[in-house]
């Protein structure tokens, strides 16, 4: 019987996927929606699983989810796992499709997997088992002879399985048997998902020579990929250790935390770096995933200026960066936990933030922001390569099978060298800037020496003083009225466009002609002087504004103020003069008090307008009884 053949590369994930290569991933469900389950395979959909004629293509793996049949595991299985349970009667479900990839989605039960090989060949077939996966969490294989019960090959594999035998030295989980003339063997696999998130589980059956080969292949081609990237890693350490700039540090940061990710990703962590530490090896995923996020973030703010250019966009990043940080102290208090779920959405949204902010910055004519657009537009080529080899609309080769890998690396290139080209850009402004910057100070020393400079100071004092004199109030101190329009419409231009409220306090003294009259002018003068000196930090804040806008009125401007905070200043400022006790002989308390009316600005509001709510605000608290706050 025909088999259904797919290219011999790594199954893409449903879970546990490079950060930023989130977007490639759901692109590639879509697709995949669409274009699997077709009539261009030629196995016959719906079919009761039954021996399968082992003849493999030479070069190729026999995939075996066509010839298949599942069951879900119950607890009342529990006692009878391993194959014992082919002798019973169980509710094992015939594959109904030719997908070529179990997936089983989420759930906290074990799946079984059986499929019948058998034998009709002349000499013994050297055979190896693969799933196709480095990240199963917990899988065991049993080969079993039919007609003996005889067990021909066993093994218990996974990433979580930390008493695992590898059978052969391999990232993906393999097992190697020999499969006799005319016999017949039943292969069982049990899969578990500790987090209840399944990988998908790639089955797949190897003439041993065929396998060896792809293995010597596959591992040649990710070893000359991850030697790329380090010398690109070691590369750009060295230039940050010699320049000290930030962006360089970031970029080496990102670039480690990709080299990681994606040892671990692809099994060679694992297989090399920390053979059984396999709790480590799920924090060590998600902390790496979650530091690709971080990092390209970083980087990115840095070599495009985003706080700066696109400073809402920034935000909205480091909100993201934050929550996918967050997943590395989940998956250590929790190694069980399902991050995934979470942390690709974040990965994904993060990076469409990252895209639309250089985007714009790049539609403003920055350079270095459309290399860093083609970066990643040479990492989507290389996934819609890739995924579409998947798929079987591209035939497979050499370099489809590694478009991802090629994609990530010209990636990381152009990066490289937009870094480089922003570096080098900003070094010619700064040589050019001191250059002009030491003509213009040479020519002022030959042209101006100790003259010019003592008018230029001259001048510089004569100019305070006049400003002090047109924009403040000479005998509290406060900005004058002829301040105040200009000032207000800054204010009310800046809450418009901030969307926070501008407030706006109208202060009176009470009973003041009286107090004039009473204690004198000099005394009148005091007190006024004194609640000038009054009105600045700590009682107001640093960006709040107090004005004297004539005889014994004053306002006040606090910016980014809501309704309870007008509310607080307003009686705070009350209290304050209150609190000083000045005398004032025709005043019901006998101190000198204040009324306060107050106001928040409206989008349609003018100086005048928000200016008359104020003044009527004023009017009420003077009304009441005065020394109170009201507000319009």
């Amino acid at each position: 019987m025909e088999a259904n053949m797919a290219p011999a590369c790594d199954p893409p994930s449903r879970r546990r996927g490079s950060g930023w290569l989130a977007l490639a991933r759901w692109l590639w469900l879509l697709l995949l929606l669409g274009t699997w389950g077709g009539p261009a395979h030629a196995l016959v959909a719906g079919r009761t699983p039954g021996a399968v004629e082992v003849a493999v293509p030479v070069g190729e793996p026999l995939w075996l989810r066509p010839y298949a049949r599942t069951l879900r595991e119950t607890q009342a299985m529990a006692s009878t796992l391993g194959p014992a349970l082919l002798t019973q009667d169980l509710p094992w479900e015939p594959v109904t499709s030719l997908e070529p990839v179990f997936a089983f989605g989420f759930d906290r039960s074990a799946h079984w997997v059986h499929v019948a090989l058998r034998h009709d060949g002349p000499e013994p077939a050297r055979l190896v088992l693969e799933a196709a996966e480095p990240l199963i969490d917990d899988l065991r294989l049993w080969v079993v002879d039919r007609a003996s019960g005889a067990l021909v090959a066993h093994a218990q594999l996974g990433d979580r399985v930390a008493e695992a035998v590898r059978p052969l030295d391999y990232r993906h989980p393999a097992l190697p048997f020999v499969l006799l003339p005319g016999h017949t063997v039943d292969v069982l696999v049990r899969v578990h998902a500790v987090d209840g998130e399944h990988d998908p589980l790639p089955l797949r059956l190897w003439n041993a020579s065929d396998f060896f080969d792809h293995a010597l292949w596959d591992n040649w081609i990710y070893g000359a990929y991850y030697g790329a990237l380090s010398a690109l890693l070691l590369y750009n350490l060295l230039v940050f250790a010699g320049t000290r700039e930030r962006t360089f540090g970031l970029y080496t940061l990102f670039l480690a935390s990709f080299l990681l990710w994606n040892l671990t990703y692809r099994g060679y962590a694992l297989q090399y770096l920390w053979p059984g530490a396999v709790t480590w090896n799920q924090i060590a995923l998600v902390s790496f995933s979650a530091l690709i996020y971080a990092g390209m973030a970083a980087f990115s703010w840095s070599l495009l200026e985003v706080p700066r250019r696109a400073p809402w966009l920034f935000r909205l990043q480091a909100v993201l960066a934050l929550a996918a940080l967050a997943h590395a102290v989940w998956i250590v208090a929790d190694p069980t936990a399902a991050t995934f779920a979470t942390l690709d959405l974040v990965g994904l949204a993060m990076f469409v933030v990252l895209l639309l902010a250089a985007a714009r910055i790049a539609w403003r004519g920055e350079r270095v922001a459309w290399i860093y657009l083609g970066a990643h537009g040479a990492l989507f080529a290389g996934a819609g390569v890739y995924y579409a080899t998947k798929l079987e609309l591209i035939t497979p080769g050499p370099l489809s099978l590694h478009a991802l890998n090629l994609g990530s690396a010209a990636e990381f290139v152009l990066l490289g060298f937009a870094l480089a080209y922003r570096i080098n850009r900003l070094k010619a402004e700064r040589d050019h800037a001191q250059a002009e910057l030491v003509r213009t100070l040479q020519d002022a020393a030959q042209r101006l020496e100790r003259e010019v400079a003592a008018r230029t100071e001259a001048l510089r004092q004569a100019n305070h003083r006049l400003e002090e004199l047109a924009t403040r109030d000479a005998l509290t101190g406060l900005l004058n009225r002829h301040q105040l329009h200009e000032r207000l419409v800054e204010e009310l231009a800046r809450a418009q466009r901030s969307g926070q409220p501008l407030a706006v306090l109208m202060l009176d003294l009470d009973h003041f002609k009286a107090l004039n009259d009473r204690g004198g002018h000099p005394y009148g003068d005091h007190v006024l002087r004194q609640v000038g000196a009054l009105l600045a930090p700590p009682l107001l804040r640093a960006t709040d504004r107090a004005f004297r806008v004539g005889g014994e009125e004053f306002l006040v401007l606090a910016p980014g103020t809501d309704a309870a905070g007008l509310q607080r200043l307003a009686e705070r400022i009350r209290g304050a003069v209150s609190q000083q006790a000045w005398p004032h002989p025709d005043a019901a308390t006998g101190w000198v008090s204040i009324s306060v009316g107050g106001t928040l600005s409206q989008p349609q509001d003018t100086p005048e307008s928000i200016f008359e709510r104020a003044d009527r605000a004023l009017y009420e608290a003077k009304h009441q009884g005065r020394n109170r706050c009201a507000y319009a």
